[in-house]
């Protein structure tokens, strides 16, 4: 394109050029050429130019220690900023970071907030769980719950249709999902449940699942005097009726509201795969119905 400009000084003899040499329709415009040809005799090259200043190796250096040290003050700062504080571009702060410096972008892990009076408690447990006999951890049941929503869930940024005008086509969805509420008890060994409340859990609808449900099936058990019952910090669960039942059942194999530590739920193996458990389950029982 530059030379055949300089050779003919033409925009036109050069878009005729251009359609010769590479058998193609259509050729690059006036403000194309003329650009291109401009980019040339000042920089010498007609590719775009990079943002920011190049740098020797002796200046990226110091570049990259400035860099360095930024970052070990400051995980958290941005590349952006870190670029401004060291006077360099974006694009050399990232490659220095990524290439060079071999560093990766995590995000935060969530976890539950502890209060001050949880850690002793924590702590009380442990000691309590490590004065058991070797074999405990096979007999402890650790129960859970959670919301299963049944509304089919609609996300407006994938879902597209294409159209030449604005069609009139409408999701309905409710004011509020359909949910259940759906509880689950796991051992080493074994599964209880699930079971479905089908209105909202109360301490008498919570006490009648664990008189009708739980404990006729933990009753067919073998070695059933030796399972200990867990039950996290729910009002329904801590309630004065439904922790008396436990403690007659159970007697000191009885996790209560006094020994399970609050805010705990690292220490309940239901929350890491109890949720695939239920799922799988409720798909089942649906295809079955």
């Amino acid at each position: 394109m530059v030379k055949k400009f300089h050779e003919t000084n033409n925009c036109t003899l050069v878009q005729r050029a251009w359609r010769t040499k590479y058998n193609v329709r259509t050729a690059p415009g006036y403000h194309t050429i003329r650009n291109n040809v401009a980019k040339f005799e000042s920089a010498g090259k007609v590719l775009d130019m990079h943002p920011g200043r190049s740098v020797d190796t002796e200046e990226r250096e110091k570049v990259k220690n400035g860099i360095n040290a930024l970052i070990s003050a400051r995980p958290t700062l941005s590349i952006r900023k870190t670029a401004c504080a060291v006077g360099t571009s974006y694009s050399t702060a990232r490659s220095i970071l990524i290439d060079e410096l071999h560093l990766k972008p995590y995000k935060y892990q969530m976890c539950h907030q502890l209060k001050a009076t949880d850690y002793g408690k924590r702590l009380d447990f442990a000691y309590w769980y490590l004065s058991r006999p070797a074999d405990t951890p096979k007999y402890i049941i650790c129960s859970d719950e959670a919301y299963f929503y049944l509304t089919e869930s609609t996300n407006k940024q994938n879902n597209r249709m294409w159209c030449e005008s604005r069609p009139d086509n409408r999701i309905e969805a409710p004011l509020h999902d359909s949910k259940i509420h759906v509880w689950c008890a796991i051992s080493a060994n074994r599964i209880f449940g699930p079971y479905y409340f089908e209105e909202t859990v109360n301490k008498e609808r919570y006490l009648k699942m664990l008189q009708d449900f739980f404990w006729p099936k933990l009753l067919r058990t073998a070695e059933r005097n030796k399972y200990y019952f867990q039950q996290d910090g729910a009002s329904a669960h801590t309630s004065k009726i439904v922790q008396a039942w436990c403690s007659l059942k159970f007697g000191r194999k009885f996790l209560d509201k006094k020994m399970w530590p609050p805010r705990s739920p690292d220490l309940n193996p239901c929350e890491f795969f109890y949720g695939d458990i239920l799922s799988l389950w409720f798909i089942i029982r649906c295809r079955t119905q």
